[in-house]
């Protein structure tokens, strides 16, 4: 693909979900709308003839997608080389070029409208991607329940194990110790961020859960001191 010649997408399934920024701005911007977008150029600055030169696929998670190489050579994706047929992952930001090397080739920045909006709402609410292998209560070893933080360190528990934890340390020993990490802990309170994540989790698969939170809620509720 000679540099001159401009790109367009294949395909208009729906509203635009990423677009395709030119490095020249006598270029235009290329919207893709579709699920399964190809990218076209004339082969030549003269030629009428266009010829797909990548394929780019909507990822299910926010802001990423995939690039195949469909042209008759190797393209470059955030420098990595991309030879004819292969697939790779890209993101908000990636660099797509239509050749092997820089000069004389079109550059592209990939950016999804998706990650803009969210951009856009993060003084309104925050999504935080949570691993559920990391959400386990260490004393029964389940999905957290009804969840309780304790402070300093901030680790989770389910409310029922850590209130019998703390029921049987008060037994024995002067200070209440974090089941976890061994640290002894001041206060204890529910987490509403995460009580009900044994709920969430059963409709929703792990690639796409999701933590929502307003800026301006407080994440735990009902704080009590342990120490005197």
């Amino acid at each position: 693909m000679e540099i001159g010649e401009c790109s367009v997408a294949k395909g208009d399934d729906g509203g635009v979900w990423a677009k395709l920024v030119p490095a020249d701005p006598q270029y235009s911007v290329i919207d893709i709308k579709s699920e399964e977008t190809a990218i076209c150029s004339a082969e030549t600055s003269s030629s009428e003839v266009k010829q797909n030169w990548c394929v780019i696929t909507k990822a299910p998670h926010p802001g990423a997608a995939t690039i195949k190489n469909v042209s008759k050579g190797t393209i470059l994706v955030d420098e990595a080389a991309v030879e004819v047929g292969e697939i790779m992952d890209i993101k908000c930001g990636s660099e797509i070029i239509s050749g092997p090397y820089r000069k004389g080739h079109l550059v592209y920045t990939f950016k999804s409208t998706s990650t803009q909006n969210q951009d856009m709402n993060v003084m309104e609410g925050l999504m935080i991607p949570l691993d559920l292998e990391n959400a386990k209560c260490s004393i029964c070893l389940n999905i957290w329940h009804d969840v309780v933080t304790i402070a300093p360190c901030l680790h989770n528990f389910c409310n029922g194990c850590f209130s019998e934890w703390l029921r049987r340390s008060e037994k024995k020993f002067e200070s209440v110790l974090c089941p976890q990490c061994r640290a002894t802990v001041h206060c204890v309170g529910r987490n509403h961020f995460l009580h009900n994540i044994e709920e969430v989790k059963s409709f929703l698969p792990p690639s796409s859960f999701y933590i929502v939170f307003n800026s301006v809620d407080c994440p735990l509720e009902g704080y009590y001191c342990l120490l005197d």
